[in-house]
């Protein structure tokens, strides 16, 4: 039997149920402690669910540290003080806090927030250090940046923020005391510098519980073929995109169906966008749905649209897949990473019109081919199966401990 490593692993978020981040860091902790002996170090106002959570797991559980900053700043946080500041604050916390048991560890591994620009103080630790998978290299295509209106400021300075990160001497460090860097798409992986690439690997941050893989699925031939989007209603995820493109299509297959699932700040723009376009009574809007639901809602319908213009990965692209759906998806960022030409309908992301007309074709090319749906959908599904059911993730990053302890 394989020696068990005892792993110190920093994840700021790590949640079980909400999705996102705070469930990668939830799902990495539960498969490393199938290989190791786990300590996870989180924030402090996740001990109630994290231990419940750990208390119903029927495998090998990891151990769970809590740490936060003092009161004071915890309020400052409630009153405004910006995430990326506090996570900054919590990280150097973290080791201070944590420097007189890092000898007690074979190895140190980084996991939430995955940023690029904010892997952690791991430095000078004399063990083994790992990073990521990390994200947020990616931008939003320029072209998109006039459809967000006024967020179009903070978007174009965030974008800047990631091309002068090589400005950044914390990232260098960071970057130079690391034995192995994960990074999760192609984007990321331009933002590290050259001299740290050999050391560099591609590995999708996140994946699916073998249980939401569902069985082969028969495409219906008849009946109107129903599309599904799925995300938070914000400007990144580009839902003005999907009513654009289904107006399109819909004027030459009229009974096309769209369905949108989800909730959030841009939900008004969405609906005002399909009544603008004619389509609204077209649409079934769902608003926000739990998470359990989801794979039901996938089952129901024949494709899967995932339009979001920037993402370091994409979940819901994932789930849609594991479902048996074909997708149309933007070939960039995460969505380049998981799909490929024989899963999906890739479209250049160009300007918004245009990349709206291709997205229209495509549906209507699905909606015209029950073969193309099912030899899309059939291929997606089993590329997660093979590639991207957490379990095949898990034991990737076995792999990686394993080298980098050796190396060390």
């Amino acid at each position: 039997m394989a020696t068990r490593l005892k792993v110190l692993m920093s994840a700021y978020a790590c949640e079980p149920g909400r999705g996102s981040e705070p469930e990668v860091g939830w799902q990495w902790a539960l498969q490393m402690a199938r290989f190791h002996g786990v300590t996870v170090v989180t924030r402090a106002n996740n001990r109630a669910i994290l231990e419940a959570a750990r208390a119903r797991h029927l495998g090998t559980r990891p151990e769970f540290v809590y740490y936060d900053l003092p009161p004071w700043v915890l309020w400052l946080k409630r009153r405004g003080l910006p995430v990326a500041l506090y996570y900054f604050l919590w990280q150097v916390g973290v080791r201070r806090y944590l420097g007189p048991r890092l000898a007690e560890f074979d190895l140190i591994h980084h996991i939430t927030f995955n940023s690029f620009r904010q892997p952690g103080f791991w430095w000078f630790c004399r063990k083994p250090v790992v990073l990521g998978p990390l994200g947020g290299g990616q931008v939003c295509p320029w072209r998109f940046l006039p459809s967000f209106g006024w967020e179009m400021v903070p978007e174009a300075l965030r974008s800047l923020s990631v091309i002068g990160s090589r400005l950044l001497p914390h990232v260098y460090i960071c970057f130079h005391f690391a034995t192995r860097i994960l990074v999760a798409n192609q984007d990321t992986l331009r933002r590290i510098p050259k001299r740290f690439r050999p050391k560099t690997t591609l590995l999708l941050e996140t994946g699916i519980p073998s249980s939401q893989i569902q069985p082969p699925r028969n495409p219906r031939a008849e009946g109107p073929v129903r599309f599904i989007w799925v995300s938070r209603l914000e400007k990144i995820k580009a839902c003005a995109l999907v009513v654009e493109a289904f107006s399109r299509a819909i004027k030459a297959e009229p009974t096309l169906r769209l369905s949108l699932v989800g909730d959030g700040p841009d939900a008004a723009f969405a609906r005002n966008t399909a009544a603008r376009l004619g389509v609204g009574d077209k649409i079934q809007w769902h608003g926000r749905v739990a998470k359990d639901n989801i794979p039901r809602l996938l089952r129901e319908h024949d494709a899967f649209v995932f339009t979001s213009v920037r993402d370091t990965s994409g979940n819901v692209l994932l789930e849609g897949m594991a479902a048996g759906l074909p997708a149309i998806t933007l070939r960039h960022h995460g969505a380049a990473e998981i799909a490929t030409d024989e899963t999906a309908i890739r479209i250049p992301p160009t300007g918004f019109h245009e990349t709206a007309a291709a997205i229209g074709e495509a549906m209507l090319r699905l909606a015209r081919s029950p073969e193309q749906r099912a030899r899309l959908g059939e291929a997606g599904r089993q590329r997660i199966l093979e590639v991207y059911a957490w379990d095949r993730q898990g034991e990737q990053m076995d792999a990686i401990y394993r080298a980098a302890v050796g190396r060390a």
